[in-house]
């Protein structure tokens, strides 16, 4: 006698009920799904290797095991000599192709990571394209590509902003705004952020810089260069580090971290202009000047002590992280050393 219908239907629920359990208890994801990521990513680079300029590419499949999810990771190495046409070919390639980077879950059960694209030769160069990404242009390609295969140590992504990273460390404002001017931040719409600086520690802290930039900007930077030198005359342990933070939205950000040395603590309670690091901070509140550029500037000591901040536009910024060290009183000793009115916290 057959069992009934209620009987045979609960006996189903148990075997996929098991299925399931044992595959979440094994870590596995569906083998269906990864046979088709294992297809995609074949197809994905039977189509990329024989372009013009490809050296290598690499697809693979990353089931990594219980709640990770299956990736399609691609990697293309070009040639050195390739050109910045043949690259843009590349990335467009893998933009349109299904079991590339049409989108991130074009392929059902599993999804595709960023494009990685190096250079032969030079590791410390990267290009990445989001799935789903706009195409970039040849333009911003041949601006990562042209400094990659120079030695440049630089980074560049295409998502829904298009990013350049300069991972070079210890750059004077004058310097970094050279370099604003070499990508053409003042005048381009494209919206491209760019980084200066490794952020890998305290000390190598990064930049971002959004375009369009305000000439204004280059003022601020000048007006920084100057003291930036002296101090670094008087800097052993190469503390001194200097970052910024702009885009179109607001008044730029500058930052300058100070050799511990020349702004040592004073006693509790102790006006700054009675400290020992006073010399240095007021030379720095000069070189502030007022009546041009508008931005906010943070002095920094060790990691963890913000000495303080002062805005060009005569109010007391809110300095992020810890309270600073002197708090307002850093933008009350910048108007009486200009002259001019101080009007409080900045809005």
């Amino acid at each position: 006698m057959r069992p009934s219908i209620e009987i045979r239907t609960a006996r189903r629920f148990w075997v996929i009920g098991g299925l399931v359990a044992a595959l979440a208890l094994t870590g596995c994801s569906s083998p269906l799904d990864v046979s088709a990521a294992e297809r995609a990513v074949a197809a994905t680079c039977e189509a990329l290797e024989p372009l013009p300029g490809v050296s290598t590419a690499s697809c693979v499949v990353d089931d990594g095991g219980f709640d990770a999810g299956i990736r399609r990771r691609t990697a293309v190495e070009l040639e050195d000599g390739a050109t910045a046409e043949q690259a843009r070919t590349l990335v467009a390639a893998w933009l349109s192709s299904e079991p590339g980077g049409a989108e991130e879950y074009a392929i059902q059960g599993s999804r595709a990571t960023p494009l990685q694209v190096t250079v032969s030769g030079r590791s410390e160069a990267s290009f990445s394209v989001t799935p789903g990404a706009p195409a970039p242009s040849v333009a911003f390609v041949q601006e990562w590509l042209g400094r990659a295969t120079r030695g440049v140590p630089i980074v560049a992504s295409a998502a829904d902003t298009q990013r350049i990273s300069i991972a070079q460390d210890g750059l004077s404002p004058a310097e970094q705004a050279a370099l604003l001017d070499e990508f053409g931040m003042r005048t381009r719409s494209d919206g491209l952020v760019l980084e200066i600086g490794s952020g890998s520690s305290a000390t190598n802290g990064a930049s971002s810089v959004e375009a369009p930039v305000p000439a204004t900007l280059y003022e601020a930077l000048g007006q920084l260069e100057t003291v930036y030198r002296t101090l670094s005359n008087d800097d052993p342990a190469h503390e001194l580090a200097f970052t910024m933070d702009a885009n179109p939205g607001r008044s730029p950000m500058l930052r300058l971290r100070v050799p511990t040395d020349l702004v040592p603590a004073g006693a509790p309670g102790q006006p700054v202009t009675r400290t020992p690091g006073w010399p240095t901070i007021r030379a720095i509140l000069e070189a502030a000047a007022p009546g041009g550029a508008e931005y906010g500037l943070t002095i920094a000591g060790r990691p963890g002590d913000d000495v303080g901040g002062i805005s060009t536009s005569g109010c007391a910024p809110d300095v992020p992280g810890p309270r600073p060290r002197y708090d307002d009183e850093l933008q009350a000793e910048w108007a009486i050393i200009h002259d001019v009115p101080a009007v409080g916290a900045c809005e």
